[in-house]
């Protein structure tokens, strides 16, 4: 027998059905989220920190209320993460919604903090207006405080809170170390956006080398561009720091280049025999490819120069990337600035593996001994030669090379044909170096749960592109299919219960 849904103890039923459902999502927390990098749940680092948190961790976040659309998204996608966090938390996650535009106190609070007000665009009245606004939020714990003074970027909300959370239960930061006294650039100066980054998680120091050894051992320590040659005994101590588990990031320049004079040279600084020893190689060529960025020449035209950009191979865009490494996979783009090829087909010591990280396109070339860069060259090389690998990592137990003897324990060593990427003052701002070299930090120092957390993007789902001829079929169809579905379906219906009234009559004639 066929049930009535729309008696009063099917109603009944139905309702305390519900109201089980509800009682059990209190205590059971599950999300299905479908996005590719699962931007809308947390990722397992953060959800092991907040399971571990010892005491409550305070949010206050100063949002003034009813904003427009698309700032109300950052309000609301800020509320449902920390209710995540709050969920995996229990009550040692607690945060409120503060508007400092309905009270002074609250606003001159924000600003102790360091919250400042922001100015959005409105439309009222017809009119566009500029109107103050504030999306900032403080994060307390054990009497300490950090601040994220703009919520801004949905993105990296899930990092920014978790770093922040992790700078406060810490009792120490992870130290990274720039190697100075040989030409190398300044980091505090040159690399502003990459020391901005590593400041939220480490500690940035300069490291050098007093009486043969390196007056800081940090955890990681990056080598960029040295131009000047490095001494022996700074050579030895950086061996040292290797025996004893120190990671690398070697980012070198075997090639001097200067685009304004149209030159470039061969160059050493001395690491080759300590590079060779641990089975890196780095070749004296650049590498030119097809898919690059431009470079502005003049032209003379007549009695005139006029200013034209045009592609320039020496500055290559790297968009392939080693998918089965972390550190690259979800990068989507890298700009070099001159950059050499690594050698992976050196034999390794025993106990070393290497990972190719970053290709150039199959449409690419190099060129070794003598070097051309004009932009205008005549003549075109073959650009088949690629891809070629210009970032690599390697791991294992290194030898040392200056006591054979001698074997390091389990380390880590990243090495990039380009010593520029990452300075501001040769290329500029690029957020894709900088995410490749934040990533690069974090492997070093092994800190792989914030590069899933850094990796995840909110991308647009771009559409496929599709025939000319077939676009108006899609386009019609999306506008009349719904309509004719509920046509279809009422048809239906309606035949269906005519067909069924039809039978009842038969019966009852009969």
């Amino acid at each position: 027998m066929k049930r009535d849904w729309t008696t009063r103890s099917s109603i009944v039923l139905i309702g305390g059905i519900i109201v089980v459902i509800n009682l059990i999502g209190l205590t059971i927390f599950g999300r299905l989220d479908l996005t590719d990098d699962n931007v809308y749940s947390l990722s397992d680092a953060s959800v092991k920190l907040a399971q571990e948190l010892e005491d409550p961790v305070t949010f206050k976040a100063f949002f003034t209320d009813d904003l427009p659309a698309p700032y109300s998204a950052n309000r609301r996608f800020l509320k449902d993460k920390l209710d995540d966090y709050r969920a995996y938390a229990g009550s040692n996650v607690q945060y409120r919604f503060i508007d400092p535009g309905q009270d002074e106190e609250v606003a001159e609070e924000a600003r102790r903090f360091r919250i400042p007000p922001v100015q959005i665009q409105v439309i009222e009245k017809d009119n566009v207006q500029l109107k103050n606004a504030y999306m900032g939020m403080s994060i307390e714990y054990g009497g300490e405080r950090e601040v994220i003074p703009v919520v801004q970027d949905l993105s990296t909300l899930e990092y920014d809170i978790t770093s922040a959370i992790r700078r406060l239960t810490r009792d120490e930061l992870p130290t990274v170390g720039f190697l100075a006294g040989h030409g190398e650039p300044n980091v505090f100066q040159d690399m502003p956006s990459l020391r901005q980054g590593l400041g939220r998680n480490y500690e940035v120091v300069e490291v050098n080398v007093v009486d043969s050894t390196l007056d800081r051992l940090p955890d990681a320590l990056l080598i960029v561009a040295p131009t000047d040659t490095i001494p022996d005994l700074h050579l030895r101590a950086i061996d040292s720091y290797v025996m004893d588990g120190g990671r690398l990031g070697l980012m070198l320049n075997t090639v001097s280049a200067d685009l304004q004079a149209g030159q470039a040279t061969a160059q050493s600084v001395g690491l080759e025999p300590v590079l060779e020893a641990y089975g890196v190689g780095l070749r004296t060529d650049l590498v030119t490819d097809l898919q690059s960025s431009a470079v502005t020449v003049q032209q003379q035209s007549g009695f005139f120069n006029i200013a034209r950009q045009i592609e320039y191979p020496f500055f290559p865009i790297a968009s392939r990337f080693n998918p089965d490494n972390l550190m690259v996979s979800r990068l989507r783009e890298v700009v070099f600035y001159f950059v050499s090829s690594v050698d992976t087909t050196a034999t390794l010591p025993a106990g070393v593996e290497v990972q190719p990280l970053v290709y150039s396109t199959a449409r690419s070339a190099t060129q070794e001994g003598f070097f051309f860069i004009q932009p205008m060259m005549e003549g075109r090389p073959n650009y088949s030669d690629g891809p070629f690998i210009l970032s690599a990592a390697y791991t294992g137990t290194f030898p040392s090379a200056y006591d054979r003897s001698r074997e390091s324990v389990s380390s880590r060593i990243v090495v990039v044909g380009d010593g520029d990427f990452i300075n501001e003052s040769v290329l500029g701002r690029i957020p894709g170096n900088i995410e490749f070299g934040l990533n690069m930090v974090d492997w070093l120092v092994q800190e792989s749960d914030l590069l899933t957390i850094r990796s995840k993007k909110i991308e647009p789902r771009a559409l496929r592109e599709v025939n000319e001829n077939l676009r108006p079929w899609i386009k019609y169809g999306n506008m009349l299919a719904p309509a004719l579905l509920i046509v279809v379906f009422g048809l239906v219906r309606w035949r269906r219960r005519d067909a069924r009234q039809f039978v009842m009559r038969d019966s009852a004639e009969l």
